[in-house]
């Protein structure tokens, strides 16, 4: 069982069975789209950061789906969704259309977003794009401007080329270098981290591993320079938006811009630092995230759309 790879998933095949909640899938214009749907109660939409399944969600899940019905996604080009290698561009507008579609496929007439990195940003821009289909916004480290750091530069050189290219996503999908990938991802939290939380993630990396694919990955690595500059279009977002970064986040001063423009043109942002924070929070920090997102859910169901525009450092 396990669709590796593919390009097409027609016959809707898992890599492996989720840990918590059950594997669906929805055809939108033709596209296979894999998602886990976990809970009940309003919909949240997941969205995981670049390169990453929905798997990325698993620690926060336990905490989340006691309160609302989640739908943790595998965005095209990653896990067990279609892979395409023509046709589709992986850029942020792309990948929030087709989640248009997708909500709109599910027959799901308002909903939640929560998503990291690549995720995060594709929450901003559907935020902005789609006010009328989306209730709140949590971004963990989205990129909603333009920012001279562009992330995966290493990366990308080495997708680029077919043959070439194929070499390290092959030790990628062998699973030799999953410990040393998590050690990357997880940075100065590493050290910090129980041997339990190691293996966890480290299981969490892995699987997102084994499903790699070349292509996807080298044009979702251009991401923020394929994108459209939609900074014009995110001043208008008028749906709360909490937004979370690390201290200690590889791209800390992306972040940090992104977090001062969304708090002076929004009217309604929460900003909240983690001191030593990383990039990919809800691996290091799942019960705090968890914890941010459903106070900042229920506030604002109780005060109304416009309850605040502040900002919160955590310090550890």
């Amino acid at each position: 069982m396990g669709c590796s790879y593919v390009v097409k998933n027609e016959h809707h095949l898992v890599y492996s069975r989720p840990k918590y909640g059950m594997d669906k899938f929805v055809v939108v214009r033709g596209y296979n789209i894999h998602y886990v749907e976990a809970g009940e109660g309003q919909p949240i939409l997941l969205i995981p950061g670049a390169f990453s399944t929905y798997r990325h969600w698993n620690r926060v899940i336990p905490y989340l789906s006691k309160h609302y019905r989640l739908l943790c996604l595998d965005y095209l080009g990653i896990g067990d969704s279609d892979k395409p290698r023509s046709g589709f561009g992986y850029t942020i507008e792309e990948q929030t259309d087709l989640i248009a579609g997708m909500i709109e496929k599910l027959e799901i007439p308002r909903i939640h977003i929560l998503g990291v990195s690549y995720g995060g940003a594709i929450a901003l821009n559907f935020a902005a794009r789609y006010p009328e289909r989306v209730g709140k916004v949590v971004s963990i480290e989205g990129n909603g401007i333009r920012h001279q750091n562009l992330p995966y530069r290493p990366l990308k050189d080495f997708l680029r080329w077919p043959v070439v290219g194929e070499v390290p996503i092959g030790v990628i999908r062998s699973g030799l270098a999953d410990r040393l990938i998590t050690k990357s991802v997880m940075g100065k939290a590493w050290g910090q981290m129980s041997d339990i939380e190691r293996e966890e993630v480290i299981e969490i990396v892995s699987q997102n591993n084994k499903t790699a694919s070349r292509l996807s990955w080298y044009r979702i690595s251009r991401t923020i320079e394929g994108s459209r500059d939609f900074t014009d279009q995110a001043k208008t977002i008028q749906s709360p938006v909490l937004y979370l970064y690390g201290g200690n986040s590889t791209y800390h001063d992306m972040a940090m811009t992104n977090a001062e423009f969304l708090k002076t043109h929004l009217p309604n942002v929460k900003i909240v630092r983690f001191d030593d924070g990383i990039h990919d929070l809800e691996l290091q920090k799942p019960e705090e995230v968890a914890a941010l997102v459903l106070e900042f859910l229920v506030k604002n169901e109780k005060n109304g759309r416009n309850a605040f525009n502040s900002d919160a450092q955590i310090s550890r």
